[in-house]
């Protein structure tokens, strides 16, 4: 099996335990408390702006320490048994994984492969492998995601917010007065409601992906 096949086998697993723990552990009322605390509730509704808001809403209730210093993964992972050894590896996968911004080494749109380095922790380049997010980036961007770390290679849960390079001293010196404005007590939660705000005033369009 190539990396592009092996792929779209776990993209399709990361998913379907995305639905999984969504419905088993992420309530009405976490979704309207995870609203408040990314502030994007208008007179008791959710104002969502794009497809990748929600994406990042459902990302935020999944892997983020929001429950009383746990997250729904966390939760998932007490109460349930991952039904084959794909998702029993993607369970371990998911809880190491966490959330920055990186900048794009190298595309090969072709291929689906991105190499991204860590900006924010200054981690050499992962070669990730994510089709959709492939197509829309190129050395001039940047993008906030979380990555997912596999033997073979890298691959993003599904949160993507593509921002501009030239922006990068703006964005890191702004992500940080965001993130001691907000200080939830937990820098993970802060640094993702910051980026969401600065993909808000400063993000770019992403191409959302059709796994086939």
């Amino acid at each position: 099996m190539d990396l592009v096949e092996k792929y779209k086998k776990y993209r399709k697993a990361l998913v379907t335990l995305h639905g999984k723990i969504l419905n088993m552990c992420v309530s009405k009322m976490d979704f309207e408390k995870s609203g408040e605390m990314v502030g994007i509730v208008q007179n008791k509704k959710m104002i969502l702006e794009s497809p990748e808001e929600k994406d990042a809403i459902y990302d935020f209730n999944i892997y983020e320490k929001i429950k009383m210093g746990k997250n729904s993964l966390s939760e998932y992972i007490e109460q349930a048994t991952a039904t084959n050894e794909l998702e029993e590896e993607l369970l371990v996968t998911m809880k190491a994984s966490g959330a920055s911004l990186y900048e794009i080494v190298t595309v090969e749109k072709e291929n689906g492969i991105v190499m991204l380095k860590d900006i924010l922790n200054d981690i050499g380049a992962v070669k990730v492998i994510d089709i959709g997010l492939s197509g829309s980036l190129d050395e001039n961007l940047l993008v906030f995601t979380r990555l997912l770390h596999l033997d073979d290679f890298s691959m993003t849960s599904g949160l993507g917010f593509i921002l501009p390079a030239d922006h990068k001293p703006y964005l890191i010196k702004r992500s940080r007065k965001l993130m001691k404005k907000i200080n939830s007590g937990d820098p993970s939660v802060d640094r993702f409601i910051a980026f969401f705000k600065l993909n808000r005033s400063d993000g770019l369009p992403i191409i959302l992906e059709k796994i086939k």
